[in-house]
């Protein structure tokens, strides 16, 4: 890309200064295209894919293996929902991490959420006071409560309130991911044997505080608590912690795996690695992101952020079952779903591709082979046999499973938001892979331990190495598109800034026509020019029209006709709240609408999704498209139209007409109309990402404050209160919708009025082309007086003359002299 830094260069400290004092109309685009390329160059060469699936699926195992191969760089092991922020790994030449650490109310919080756990045990044994017996929960516990502010007390309290569980299902523990937490934080193994009472006191311990239920911690347990303690005494702002590996590899080694997989995990909020695999130095950088039963919003956020902005493709990781329901939601959830929908009207504009990786297909294949039914004179097949075979058998099954769930998301009787889910539909299955892999395999494999061997025989058959050439290719496609990109960019700014000083040139080079012969040549002029004119006023004109009243009056429409859409959606999506049991939905509106239990409920991010998703369709499919129809047809209308006029004055201006200004005049108009292409769809681009992230807040607040004013007025409490909660729901339908659709219309609104702004200036910059191409035909007056200064036509061409000169691209092709 040094070329391209040359010619910045050299149009910032050459050309332009130049073009400022000459034509100065004309330095707009240039300056824009200059920009843009810039910015192009700046842009990160790498490719980020993000992993999303259920905790405890194996996506962190797995992205071990793709980036590691035997070597363990991330948490992983299945101590609870170790993945609560996103974590980057990308190459690195030395393997390098770097950690931040919880802040001290992260252990605060489990420390008192199995507290809560032994009181109740406690009781429910009678084996407490009865003073003791009669005092609320939270007092008993104050010294950790007053450490948690109100918020984090009640996301605790919360998951300890009854729920009701179906018939033939098995009731999950959901402080289980805290014991395996404190387990493993305390003794450095989440299966070790401790009961409650002893891991507490030991968190207290940790947490700087006195111990309350008469443990004695071992020693060996006291040398992990005294280094978290030093990590949770840290000040605010230096949780952060760095290593990099020397000549001691072993030393290196050692703490990345007390940080990823060892007892510190735990308290990782974030660990970013850079680690020396042939697939990082590809330019791929694996993101494993909070997996779904991450309680806390700010976690749920963190997904959206990458996946809806960040994200070049995701890697789905589903286990035997395949895709199911729960990954469809999943895909809603994580903003993966609204992306495409909202890129349906263009989706080259914001590609993501999916991929979906299927773990445990290990687990399958040895089930089966014990359960193999030998039948006599026929050989029981081998373990690597049987997984070969399910390996052949997941790929069609997992694509017509993922295909079948995402026929369920709705039909929608409106066109639009139709069009918009089957494009959607389509980008998704155009581009799936179904990988089915087993990392725990490769990884026995890569070690070669003699007492751990594994079934396969060859490293190619875990389905590894497939998966990790598919990111290289993924990574190496991206880069040739970025490349091309940039060249096109590259090529129509370098043409542009060459065609304005050619022309300049050739201006200053000619020799004055005799008036009378200037004359003639424009009275025949204005005959073909006078239609010319005025159709390109027409069309300008309904262009302009179009963007200031057309749009603006349609955007309320729009609105109206996704609420429409939107309000059937959510009416149906919280109907299928009614049968969850009145203490979780309780739970749900005290906070606000969004409670992570058994049953995870966010009213505000899913009915804004609900709001978010059909807008972005009839927003996409009936007015993004058509403005970028618009644009594209006016700017190939304004090149056809000069193309025309240069033809008829070459034709019949005989000697009067500088052929050579006239070819650069034609590429001048072209570049100006592929600039504008680009401008539209680069405005358009913006627009939707603006809306995406802005509409979804505005969405969120009247769910809320609803819930919040049902809890206000006291209807969450005494007999009735689950027909409350429902008929609030009922409400909630149309009420929500309706509170969006202001906000909405505003928001849309307003950063239309910036797009047109700047589709309107762009087109502004390039000037009249139709006025500018009659000039160079015919020159008027003023101009060939000024050019007939003999002094300053030769300071001219000399200052042109050394522009061309210092061209660090194309010097002798693009001399004054040799053209």
């Amino acid at each position: 890309m040094k070329e391209v830094e040359l010619l910045l260069k050299w149009f910032e400290t050459s050309a332009k200064p130049f073009l400022d004092r000459h034509a100065k109309d004309r330095l707009g685009a240039l300056v824009s295209d200059h920009d843009r390329l810039k910015k192009l160059l700046s842009e990160p060469d790498k490719v980020t894919i993000c992993f999303l699936g259920n905790s405890g699926i194996g996506k962190s195992t797995l992205l071990n293996a793709l980036a590691a191969g035997a070597d363990q760089i991330l948490p992983a092991g299945g101590i609870g929902p170790l993945t609560a922020q996103a974590t980057e790994v990308h190459y690195s030449e030395v393997p390098t991490f770097k950690v931040v650490y919880h802040p001290k109310n992260h252990l605060w919080r489990v420390a008192f959420a199995l507290e809560q756990r032994l009181l109740h045990q406690q009781r429910a044994e009678k084996k407490v006071q009865s003073k003791l017996d009669e005092m609320p929960i939270t007092d008993v516990a104050s010294d950790l409560a007053q450490e948690l502010n109100e918020e984090d007390r009640a996301e605790v309290l919360g998951v300890l309130e009854p729920t009701t569980v179906e018939p033939g299902e098995v009731k999950e523990d959901p402080l289980e991911g805290n014991i395996k937490q404190a387990k493993q934080i305390i003794t450095g193994n989440q299966f070790s044997e401790h009961d409650l009472s002893y891991l507490v006191d030991a968190l207290r311990l940790a947490c700087d505080n006195k111990q309350k239920w008469g443990q004695e911690i071992s020693q060996s347990d006291m040398v992990r608590i005294e280094r978290v303690k030093k990590i949770l005494q840290r000040p605010k702002g230096h949780r952060i912690y760095e290593c990099k590996q020397t000549e001691n590899a072993a030393v290196f080694k050692a703490d990345l795996t007390t940080h990823a997989a060892g007892f510190l995990s735990p308290l990782i909020e974030r660990i970013d690695v850079g680690w020396p695999s042939d697939v990082l130095k590809s330019g791929v950088v694996l993101v494993d992101l909070p997996g779904v039963g991450i309680a806390q919003d700010s976690y749920r956020d963190v997904t959206k952020q990458y996946v809806r902005d960040k994200a070049r493709a995701v890697i789905v990781v589903v286990d035997r079952a395949g895709p199911t329901e729960s990954t469809v939601n999943l895909l809603r959830e994580s903003g993966y779903w609204q992306r495409l929908v909202g890129a349906s009207d263009d989706p080259s504009s914001d590609p993501c591709s999916m991929l979906m990786a299927v773990t445990k297909a290990d687990d399958v294949a040895a089930e089966e082979w014990r359960n193999f039914a030998v039948v006599e004179g026929q050989p029981k097949p081998k373990k690597h046999e049987v997984f070969t075979r399910l390996v052949d058998e997941f790929k069609p099954r997992m694509r017509a499973q993922i295909s079948e769930q995402l026929l369920k998301i709705g039909n929608s009787e409106n066109d639009s938001v139709k069009a918009a889910r089957d494009q959607a539909r389509d980008n998704i299955l155009s581009s799936l892979e179904v990988h089915p892999v087993s990392a725990p395999e490769l990884r026995k494999l890569l070690l070669d331990d003699e007492e751990d061997k594994s079934f396969l025989k060859t490293i190619e058959q875990t389905g590894i190495p497939n998966l990790q050439n598919s990111l290289v290719q993924l990574s190496l496609s991206e880069k040739a598109s970025r490349r091309r990109r940039l060249d096109e960019t590259f090529q129509r700014f370098a043409s542009s800034v060459l065609n304005e000083l050619h022309i300049i040139d050739q201006q200053w080079r000619q020799e004055g026509r005799a008036a009378e012969e200037a004359e003639r040549l424009e009275l025949a002029l204005a005959e073909i020019l006078a239609p010319k004119r005025k159709e390109y006023d027409r069309r300008v004109g309904a262009f302009r029209e179009f963007l200031e009243t057309t749009v603006q009056a349609k955007i309320e429409g729009l609105v109206l006709e996704a609420k429409a859409v939107a309000e059937v959606e959510v009416h149906t999506y919280l109907r299928g709240l009614y049968n969850v049991h009145w203490g979780t939905l309780r739970a749900a509106v005290r906070r606000g609408g969004a409670f992570h239990g058994s049953r995870n409920i966010n009213l505000p991010d899913d009915i804004s999704n609900y709001f978010q998703e059909p807008m972005a369709a009839v927003w996409g499919q009936k007015l993004l498209r058509n403005i970028r129809k618009r644009t594209t047809e006016l700017s190939s209308d304004i090149e056809q139209m000069v193309e025309e006029i240069c033809d008829w004055a070459n034709t019949n201006g005989g000697t009067n007409v500088n052929k050579k200004l006239l070819e650069n005049q034609q590429q001048r108009v072209h570049a100006m109309a592929e600039q504008m292409k680009v401008v539209g769809k680069e405005a358009i681009d913006e627009l939707r990402e603006t809306v995406k992230n802005r509409l979804i807040d505005e969405i969120r607040k009247p769910i809320k404050g609803a819930c919040e004013r049902f809890v206000r007025d006291g209807s969450d409490q005494g007999p009735g209160v689950k027909y409350r909660i429902l008929d609030l729901f009922k409400r909630l339908a149309a009420s929500a919708t309706t509170a969006a659709q202001q906000p909405a219309i505003d928001i849309l609104q307003k950063n239309f009025g910036e797009v047109r702004a700047e589709i309107q200036e762009a087109f502004a910059q390039g000037g009249d082309p139709i006025q500018s191409t009659a000039e160079l035909i015919v020159e008027s007056h003023e101009a060939r007086v000024r050019r007939s200064d003999a002094q300053k036509r030769g300071r001219v061409l000399r200052d042109l003359e050394l522009i061309f000169q210092s061209n660090p691209l194309q010097n002798d092709q693009h001399s004054s002299s040799a053209v």
